[in-house]
């Protein structure tokens, strides 16, 4: 793939760039993004205490912003379309996971949901506590008593309206492309008689590579390039009690438009450091 960014892996170039951008993550979230989000949640204790919809609006300008107003971003967003034909009932999000980052970009779907992530995130200091003001679902792998706490917590969201959005891969990708899924999710959209929209994304890896340990490259290999695709909604009744036969659909539609996003990003290059929204 070309590369004509600047911020090359390793370079000092690059590691100033990633120490600016982090320490404006942090002055931004400890002075700007946490406080509105408090006085926000105060509000809530005497309207939409359920739902919190301003709540999670306002945490969409904070989170989403990092890449919306980057000007070393490109950030594609595709299949806003798709969103909309649920946008007024309560779906599943499912969405594949090379990155930290993903967390950022997903709320560039603009609209109403609840995270469901692993409970040692909800403890990252100003972040985390914003996740429990949200009421997004926490779980703790390997944990049955905690899973069965997630699954009705879920149901209790979805009930209220909310749809959630879950990385059914468990983890993120050492290597981009898309693993083995987990069935919690697609047996949660079977119970609860909810559609699925698949959700995929390539990308983020660029930025900050899983596997790369405590490395801070926010550059990496050419900047951030990204392309986030929503599909069109899948409905489980056409799947009948078979769990594995919708998990295994929407894999393949994710894997197949995963390949095709690949190809297109490889065929314009990394050419352009300009934002695309669409």
């Amino acid at each position: 793939m070309g590369n004509s960014s600047v911020f090359q892996p390793g370079t000092a170039l690059t590691l100033f760039m990633s120490i600016l951008f982090w320490g404006y993550v942090v002055f931004h979230t400890i002075f700007i993004g946490f406080p509105i989000a408090v006085l926000i949640r105060l509000l809530h204790l005497f309207y939409d205490r359920e739902r919190r919809v301003l709540l999670h609006w306002w945490t969409t300008q904070w989170a989403y912003h990092y890449h919306h107003w980057n000007p070393f971003c490109q950030t594609t967003i595709l299949g806003r379309e798709n969103i909309k034909k649920v946008r007024d009932n309560a779906v599943i999000f499912v969405c594949n996971h090379q990155s930290t980052t993903d967390i950022m970009l997903l709320y560039g779907i603009e609209t109403h949901f609840k995270w469901v992530s692993k409970s040692s995130n909800f403890m990252i200091p100003f972040i985390g506590w914003n996740m429990w003001m949200n009421d997004y679902v926490p779980v703790k792998r390997g944990d049955k008593d905690s899973v069965h706490k997630m699954f009705e917590h879920c149901k209790k969201h979805l009930k209220a309206g909310n749809s959630l959005v879950f990385f059914p891969e468990g983890s993120r990708s050492t290597d981009g492309q898309i693993k083995a899924f987990k069935p919690g999710a697609f047996s949660l959209a079977m119970e609860a008689k909810v559609p699925i929209v698949p959700l995929v994304l390539d990308g983020s890896a660029d930025c900050l590579t899983a596997g790369k340990g405590m490395t801070v490259a926010i550059y990496n290999g050419g900047g951030w390039n990204i392309t986030l695709k929503a599909l069109e909604p899948i409905y489980p009744d056409k799947f009948g009690n078979s769990v594995e036969s919708l998990m295994e659909k929407v894999r393949n539609i994710m894997v197949e438009d995963f390949e095709k996003i690949k190809s297109d990003n490889i065929a314009k290059g990394k050419k352009s450091t300009s934002k695309k929204l669409r």
